[in-house]
């Protein structure tokens, strides 16, 4: 039985084929430990005693010693019922009470560990804080060995590991649509070294917008408490992230923190290592792509967040194209219909409009195209508005992701300026004389030139100054 349950235990070990075998023995020595005491424990009655040798033969056997020298014959093993009389505990007994307690003891080490591994909850305090002492020296690195002043003292400021004041309080919300740059000017901004990324926080609700309701208010919330370093209560959240890890793990330098081989990543899911590490950083930034932008107010009356919205726009002809051409999951009315898009569009527009005149200098609309055509220059004007500094890191990212094509509906690598005249000969003419039809209005706003043939297409053929 006791072998059995072991061996259970042992399966259920995650980690290197070498700590199994480490575990493995440990569990192999205890059982024989086990049985040896056990078999040296056992009564008399069940132990096996030989007659005495005859003495005669012990006589013959002597040679040299005296004659009539004799060898005593061994005493008897002592009976279990003399230590009752003797009113004496038997210490046999008490060998075999401190195996079991520790068979005991190196089992529960076993559940701990396992724990540990697979229970966010479970995770030890001292991990916990070894673990966010880590994040904290590698900012520093990551700042300091590229001479960044200015990061440096920000970093150095963050919390836990100093008391000076930290730096001032910046969070970034980048609101947008499926398919329209989102990925690409999220990774860019999450590429600094001081920035805390969240990622689509709202994935929980699915391939759906949300409008009006309960579900608003649920979103406001989740988005208000994650900006101000919040992870308790969100249970449908952390549930989603376990199960789409991509939630975590796109934060770079955080899920490098986490994530250990031998020890698994459910530190990645606990909400007090989480909160620590945000904390950690000055700066974060959020990608929201489920949530129309007026419901962002609340963000922007929260002076303590200081944030900051990018309202991102893309060529309603790009994103249909992108959408039905390059990934086959969009397939709900409120991804495939160009109408609705356009009218979420439409929507946006008329919330940052007012935003900007109620909270000036807030609100940053950006135009895919814009961005694709000059990175470098329209990435400093972008960061010169929110107020973040322009990290060589972000230098690098630029270089490496606007320059070469990687063909995969998620790649954020793009040749950029090839990509604001993709769609042209993708699109069929009959979705697009569905999405200029439909979007007309809002297309003019913004600056998209209408076409009537596909035939020699060049930027400023479908590309002109917006009229907000």
């Amino acid at each position: 039985m006791e072998m059995r349950v072991m061996l259970q235990v042992w399966m259920l070990v995650p980690g290197t084929r070498a700590r199994r075998v480490l575990l493995l023995l440990l569990l192999i020595s205890l059982l024989l430990a086990s049985q040896i005491v056990t078999h040296h424990a056992r009564p008399v009655s069940e132990v096996e005693v030989s007659e005495p040798p005859d003495p005669t033969v012990v006589e013959h056997q002597a040679g040299g010693e005296a004659e009539g020298a004799k060898t005593p014959a061994p005493s008897p093993t002592p009976n279990t019922d003399d230590w009752k009389a003797s009113g004496k505990e038997d210490p046999r007994n008490a060998i075999l009470e401190g195996l079991s307690q520790l068979q005991t003891k190196e089992l529960q080490k076993v559940q701990r560990f396992l724990d540990a591994t697979n229970n966010p909850a479970a995770v030890p305090t001292t991990r916990i804080e070894h673990a966010l002492q880590t994040l904290k020296v590698s900012m520093m690195e990551e700042v300091s060995g590229r001479k960044y002043w200015s990061i440096m003292e920000a970093v150095h400021n963050a919390r836990p590991l100093s008391s000076q004041p930290r730096p001032k309080t910046l969070k970034v919300v980048i609101a947008t649509t499926w398919r329209s740059g989102s990925t690409f000017l999220e990774e860019l901004l999450a590429s600094h070294s001081a920035v805390y990324n969240h990622y689509e926080p709202l994935l929980q609700f699915g391939l759906r917008q949300i409008r009006d309701g309960q579900d608003a208010v649920e979103a406001q919330k989740i988005i208000h408490d994650l900006l101000s370093c919040r992870y308790s209560g969100h249970e449908e959240y952390m549930k989603t992230a376990q199960n789409i890890k991509e939630m975590i793990s796109r934060n770079v330098q955080l899920w490098n923190t986490c994530s250990i081989k031998d020890w698994g990543d459910a530190l990645c899911f606990n909400e007090v290592f989480l909160t620590g590490a945000c904390e950690l950083f000055p700066w974060a930034t959020m990608k929201i792509v489920r949530l129309r932008l007026k419901f962002l107010r609340p963000i922007l009356e929260d002076s303590k967040l200081n944030a900051h919205i990018v309202y991102l726009v893309r060529d309603p002809r790009g994103v249909i194209n992108s959408r039905t051409d390059t990934v086959n999951w969009c397939n709900t009315p409120d991804c495939s219909n160009p109408e609705t898009l356009c009218s979420d569009m439409e929507a946006d527009l008329t919330a940052a409009l007012q935003l900007q005149e109620e909270f000036p200098g807030k609100i940053y609309i950006l135009r895919y195209e814009d961005m694709s055509l000059n990175p470098a220059n329209k990435t400093r004007e972008l960061l010169d508005y929110i107020g973040l500094d322009f990290e060589p890191k972000m230098e690098e990212f630029l270089d490496s992701h606007t320059t070469k094509n990687l063909d995969k509906p998620w790649s954020t690598s793009r040749e950029s300026k090839t990509r604001v005249t993709y769609w042209v000969s993708r699109l069929s003419s009959i979705k697009l004389k569905a999405v200029q039809e439909a979007c007309g209005p809002v297309m003019k706003r913004f600056g998209y030139l209408p076409i009537t043939s596909k035939k020699n297409i060049t930027v400023d053929k479908i590309l002109g100054p917006m009229a907000l």
